[in-house]
């Protein structure tokens, strides 16, 4: 019988619960780090420019998740459940296991 596999963005609905203070704090730094970097690439051709932009993208996005206490994909829900109003679903399986090495789930 074949294993299913988990992709990047499924999450099961039941363990959907805001993040806890340290898991914010992950969200922040990453998204924090990921600007920074953003900000230091050569703006020098179209290639460095659009790594800027993706990076941007994901150190705003990860920055607006520990904001809000998203606990899902922060590139991919944090912007839309801010637009909507409510949270658009999108589970995390990387953030879900390294909020498990870090020891960032209980509190």
């Amino acid at each position: 019988m074949k294993e299913r596999m988990t992709t990047c963005c499924n999450d099961d609905p039941a363990d959907w619960r805001p993040l806890n203070s340290g898991q914010r704090r992950a969200r922040l730094i990453a998204g924090g780090a990921l600007l920074l970097l953003a900000f230091a690439l050569p703006w020098t051709s179209a290639a460095w420019i659009g790594l800027a932009v993706v990076m941007g993208w994901f150190g705003a996005t990860h920055v607006l998740a520990a904001a809000m206490a998203y606990p899902g994909c922060p590139e991919l829900g944090a912007a839309p459940s801010l637009l909507l109003g409510r949270w658009v679903k999108v589970g995390c399986t990387p953030w879900r296991w390294l909020d498990a090495k870090l020891g960032l789930t209980m509190e």
